[in-house]
């Protein structure tokens, strides 16, 4: 396994994975995604700021996003091991 931008990706090829581990794998660049596109960020928060106000998402969502907007998906695996070590 490698690690690449803190996403944990595996060194085989393609077709040696099975469909659920390529799903994975999507699905974990699919999150990453926003945090390598400059120009999504400020839509992003802005999007998430009118949803908090709004009342369709709560203040702990907001806070994800705006930590991942911040600091990419590594500053939310930063603050999702701080609250496991908490409970």
């Amino acid at each position: 396994m490698s690690n690449s931008d803190g996403i944990k990706i595996s060194n085989k090829p393609t077709w040696e994975h099975s469909v659920k581990e390529l799903i994975v794998i999507l699905f974990k660049r699919c999150i990453a995604l926003p945090s390598k596109m400059i120009g999504f960020k400020p839509l992003c928060l802005y999007i998430a700021t009118w949803l908090l106000i709004q009342g369709y998402i709560k203040d702990w969502i907001w806070f994800a996003v705006v930590v991942m907007v911040l600091f990419g998906i590594v500053g939310l695996k930063i603050i999702s091991k701080y609250k496991d070590s908490e409970q």
